[in-house]
């Protein structure tokens, strides 16, 4: 399969000018050393000499590889790009929307998953056919970042358990002088996908991505999809949000939240960090919390999943990809870069995040979804793409609820569902047969 038919067809000229300076191949063994070339998205690190950091101290076990730090900013997007060419890297962080199928044409395999899901957790999204090609750089919950001290307010010592109570807390703090009760950074339109990333949470149930790929009535009334995008609905129609949704800003919905002018955020658990630094005054304020609904069974859930995982390209030399493999198991084993992000180690066992702890001292329940059974790795993305609703990998229908919540469309939410669920449906028995 060539390269441009898995990720689209690109300009030969668009993709060679995001070929930055330091990218092509090197020297193997130039001084004595093996030099690989690390491609991720964290901009502010590089910026502020925190990779130089980890290099160094990875430097301290493995002298004898050099690593180059390179950041991209648009990352999923220019990095899809780069992979048109053979060069994108030694070791990089897998983009989120390429099917399972396609792995083995892009990264070499890191091991039988079987063997690695012994000592880590969060495998199922970059293993296919039984072979791993991506470990977790960490693990993220997502849920609701809560701002206690607007909570408390607002005459609330509780972050509510159901929807309905969710929108009287955020009723009661949109009466509180200054404060926008929930941002929905509507104009960061990747922040917006988070709200699929809650359903195995909301619904209690491991297995539930899995099932969503062969039901045909994942979208109706009553169902977690709907419970989930008809918060959302609800958030908007009540004027709980933004006052226009269209002109949010990411990085000032940070500073505000911090400063107490944002009541709640969805987001991962990665976030916690980036919201305590934004006014280091009123970090204790940022509470962590699972999205507002109890399952069937009494109890509250919180899906936990992995963040970008690392690969290994393919492409690479066996001495770079070797070397590629060091780095990748010492980030994974011995740094503390999930901790610093606000995530939880890979590795099995290893100590809750501070943040996390609270959510767990609460009685919420952790739990890490099913992989996909053997020969159906690629079933739910590929009804997810086929049908266009875009779960997780697209902020099209949440923009549409929003929306219509707000009157900008005439569309009534139970119109965007039944669509939703007839696309949905369609694709279901397309790949089902």
């Amino acid at each position: 399969m060539k390269l441009k038919t898995v990720l689209g067809t690109l300009g030969v000229v668009a993709a060679s000018a995001l070929f930055l300076a330091g990218c092509g191949k090197k020297e193997e063994d130039a001084g004595g050393k093996t030099s690989i070339t690390f491609i991720n998205h964290k901009t502010d690190w590089q910026a502020d000499g925190t990779w130089d950091k980890y290099v160094k101290k990875f430097n301290e076990k493995y002298p004898d590889i050099k690593v180059n730090i390179q950041t991209v900013t648009d990352y999923g997007g220019q990095m899809k790009t780069r992979m048109n060419s053979k060069d994108y890297g030694d070791v990089l962080m897998i983009p989120a929307d390429i099917k399972p199928s396609d792995y083995a044409n892009f990264f070499a395999p890191l091991g039988k998953s079987a063997d690695l899901e012994k000592k880590y957790m969060v495998l199922g999204d970059r293993q296919y056919d039984g072979t791993q090609y991506g470990l977790p750089s960490q693990v993220n919950a997502t849920g609701m970042l809560v701002n206690q001290k607007v909570m408390k307010d607002a005459g609330y010592d509780k972050f509510p358990t159901n929807p309905e109570d969710f929108i009287k807390l955020m009723q009661a703090e949109k009466k509180l002088d200054g404060v926008t009760p929930f941002y929905t950074n509507y104009a960061a339109g990747w922040v917006l996908a988070n709200w699929d990333f809650v359903r195995p949470g909301v619904s209690g149930n491991k297995n539930f991505t899995n099932e969503l790929a062969t039901d045909t009535k994942a979208f109706t009334e009553g169902t977690t999809m709907w419970t989930i995008y008809d918060t959302l609905y609800q958030l908007a129609a009540n004027k709980l949000i933004e006052n226009d949704p269209t002109t949010t800003d990411w990085e000032q919905s940070k500073v505000d939240f911090a400063n107490g002018k944002i009541g709640v955020l969805l987001l991962g658990s990665w976030a916690i960090p980036q919201l305590q630094a934004a006014n280091e005054k009123n970090a204790d304020d940022v509470t962590f919390q699972a999205f507002p609904k109890t399952a069937e069974d009494g109890k509250q859930y919180l899906a936990i999943g992995g963040d970008y995982n690392y690969g290994i390209n393919k492409n690479s030399s066996k001495a770079k990809q070797k070397a590629a493999r060091d780095f990748i198991d010492w980030m994974v084993n011995d740094s503390d870069y999930a901790e610093v992000n606000g995530g939880l180690s890979a590795v099995k066992g290893a100590e809750l995040p501070k943040a996390l702890k609270g959510v767990q001292d609460a009685g919420v329940i952790l739990i890490e979804e099913t992989p996909a059974p053997a020969g159906k790795e690629s079933l739910f993305a590929d009804v997810n793409n086929a049908s266009e609703v875009g779960i997780g990998t697209t902020e099209d229908q949440k923009r549409r609820i929003i929306d219509a919540g707000i009157g900008n469309t005439k569309e009534t939410f139970p119109e965007i569902m039944k669509d939703l669920n007839t696309k949905w449906s369609k694709a279901v028995e397309e790949f089902n047969k």
